[in-house]
């Protein structure tokens, strides 16, 4: 059984997207984003897998809240591919918009401490 690189950070669900499978009938493309590397991370959740079952809350809840995830494992690094068979733990759910603020307030204050201690490409 392969061992699965557990990400270092909690994402958030950026996106879910329904679509067809190209083995028959429709999965779940759902997208993460890390809060502090800012990368796009996916994931597809399939109704007729056993995995489908911890995935369904988070998605609907998703549609209409900002909902923060921890204990994701990679599949595939190199692509950002999650194992759709982690055990997903629901850290934060609020409104996106509450999410939004607390997200733009976190990156912006990332950009001034990075530019203070001479992080910045510029330099």
């Amino acid at each position: 059984m392969a061992k699965y690189q557990k990400l270092k950070e909690p994402v958030f669900v950026s996106r879910v997207e329904q679509r067809g499978s190209i083995y028959g009938g429709d999965i779940y493309e759902v997208d993460l984003t890390g809060i502090k590397s800012q990368k796009t991370y996916k994931t597809y959740v399939d109704p007729q897998n056993n995995n489908f079952r911890q995935w369904q809350g988070i998605m609907d809840a998703a549609e209409r809240k900002g909902v923060v995830l921890t204990n994701i494992k990679l599949k595939d690094p190199e692509k950002l591919l999650v194992n759709a068979d982690s055990m997903p733990t629901v850290e934060y759910v609020v409104s996106k918009e509450e999410l939004a603020e607390t997200l733009a307030d976190y990156w912006d204050s990332q950009d001034h401490y990075k530019n203070l201690f001479g992080d910045s490409d510029d330099a």
